[in-house]
């Protein structure tokens, strides 16, 4: 079964917000896959945990980013 994009923004959502936590992104990638788990009743392809992940990593780089403008 394929994961539609909202879902694997979901993961990414979940991915992030384990970052946030312990600024691990092995362990957010292993939160996203459990989020598909749990939220879905799927075990995720590989490739969408590691969109999922990426996409996580660049919601961060846009945080950075923007508390940098606000702080210049």
């Amino acid at each position: 079964m394929y994961l539609s994009n909202e879902q694997i923004h979901e993961m990414a959502d979940a991915a992030l917000t384990s970052y946030e936590m312990v600024a691990d992104w092995h362990q957010a990638r292993v939160a996203a896959n459990e989020y598909a788990r749990d939220e879905f009743g799927v075990v995720p392809r590989r490739s969408a945990v590691l969109l999922a992940v990426k996409l996580a990593k660049a919601g961060w780089e846009g945080r950075v980013m923007a508390v940098k403008a606000a702080l210049s």
